[in-house]
């Protein structure tokens, strides 16, 4: 299931639980467990009204939940690989575009329709005897 982490509400784990081949895990958090369904190489963990995680005090709670909307298996991850912090990421995100851009030319500019000169009917004749 690795891939891209979608946030979805408990109205939305319904239809993510019917997919075929989906696979639902149970991660461990420092204070409780969290809801992961996967498919299609994303994953959607499930959050609150409030845009947080939704987190699960107990095993039990989260196995109730779980087997209330019909999941009969579950994985439980205990141990996760600890990733980069995100400020890591960013800087090494920020060295490689600075070395990047670093002998970049500038964007090229497109001519202002304001140099342009404009062209008026009534300005060119002086008499209206010429228009005939």
């Amino acid at each position: 299931m690795a891939g891209i982490d979608f946030p979805i509400n408990e109205r939305q784990l319904q239809f993510h639980l019917e997919v075929a081949e989906c696979e639902v895990r149970v991660l461990a958090q420092a204070d409780g467990y969290t809801l992961q369904v996967g498919h299609s190489d994303l994953a959607h963990t499930l959050f609150t009204q409030r845009g947080n995680p939704r987190v699960f005090k107990n095993l039990t709670t989260v196995a109730a939940f779980l087997k209330e909307r019909g999941v009969k298996i579950f994985s439980v991850i205990l141990e996760q690989i600890a990733a980069a912090p995100a400020s890591g990421i960013e800087a090494e995100f920020e060295k490689r575009f600075v070395e990047a851009m670093s002998g970049a030319e500038p964007p090229r500019q497109r001519p202002s329709r304001r140099s342009m000169d404009s062209f008026s009917l009534d300005n060119d004749w002086e008499d209206d005897d010429d228009l005939v």
